[in-house]
């Protein structure tokens, strides 16, 4: 195989684990509103797996230099440009859903603490009896 056709398929391989990252995503995207942390938690493994895959086939294509001048590479390399620029807008988008998403659950997380509170305190005050206030028991 040539400089030019490995560099095509190392760029072929960037693209395909971009896509994959795209896909689990959108994986997330769909998960944050339905609080699936499980789902969440998942996904974000596989992400990471495939986030070390990409950084590992970047160190590839960095580490050749004779590719970066090999002929009919540069709309691959462009392609993957692109896609990594969508990938890293959405992502910010669903990092930002995911913010919000947090500030939700903590906000109805204090609301339920309050209430919580209020209502032992008010509602029950003698639930909690203090050790050794059995009068009517021990004669």
């Amino acid at each position: 195989m040539g400089q030019g056709e490995e560099a095509c398929s190392c760029l072929q391989r960037k693209l395909q684990i971009l896509e994959q990252i795209a896909a689990k995503t959108e994986t997330l995207c769909r998960f944050i509103p339905d609080r699936k942390m499980t789902g969440i938690r998942r996904v974000l493994g596989e992400r990471n797996a495939l986030i070390d895959e990409l950084a590992a086939v970047n160190e590839e294509i960095a580490g050749n230099p004779a590719w970066k001048s090999a002929p009919g590479i540069e709309p691959l390399r462009q392609a993957a440009a692109s896609k990594r620029r969508e990938i890293l807008e959405r992502s910010r988008q669903v990092l930002q859903q995911a913010i919000e998403e947090k500030a939700c659950i903590a906000a109805e997380l204090k609301n339920s603490r309050i209430h919580r509170q209020v209502r032992n305190q008010y509602v029950t005050p003698y639930k909690v009896m203090l050790p050794g206030c059995r009068f009517n028991k021990k004669g």
